[in-house]
């Protein structure tokens, strides 16, 4: 099982329910018969990324790790230990336009799609959105995030959904 994004927002926090959702996580990997859960970390603090020491509390391991970037994984049996894939330890891509790789994990991502793509026509602003929908898609991904990773230039600039204001920034 693979946990994108476990966040408690403000007021919440503090109040034991990230440890509840994380062992609900758990329990329900191993009713599944899955072989563990992983969760992407960062070694620095970043928007919308695990806190590491969090998951180490719970006995996860980094198992693989892409500059900043780690995968940590709780492993119910020695089968399998989770890896990046070969196309996320690129984090560049060919095209030079502004690119948005995004799934539907999130609940702003459409709106923001929207948004983006209505200012970015208003403005006459080549960007370029591509779907994560598939399993097969999420492998062959360029980065380690299919939530939501932008690409400029060829480089992966930041995984932060981002609104017209945000994004006119980075294009400056």
């Amino acid at each position: 099982m693979h946990i994108y994004c476990l966040w408690v927002a403000g007021s919440f926090k503090g109040k034991g329910i990230g440890k509840e959702l994380l062992e609900y996580a758990i329990e329900d990997a191993k009713n599944k018969k899955m072989s563990g859960v992983c969760t992407l970390v960062s070694q620095k603090k970043k928007p919308f990324i695990g806190d590491k020491k969090f998951f180490e509390h719970f006995g996860f391991k980094v198992v693989d790790t892409i500059n900043d970037y780690e995968l940590m994984a709780l492993s119910f049996d020695d089968k399998e230990t989770p890896k990046f894939s070969d196309s996320a330890r690129k984090m560049k891509i060919d095209s030079q336009d502004f690119t948005i790789y995004y799934s539907n994990e999130c609940p702003y991502v459409e709106y923001e799609v929207k948004e983006l793509s209505d200012y970015a026509k208003d403005k006459g602003i080549k960007l370029n959105f591509i779907k994560i929908d598939s399993l097969e898609k999420a492998k062959n991904a360029p980065c380690v995030f299919n939530n939501w990773a932008n690409f400029y230039k060829g480089k992966f600039v930041s995984n932060t959904i981002l609104n017209a204001n945000a994004f006119e920034k980075i294009i400056k």
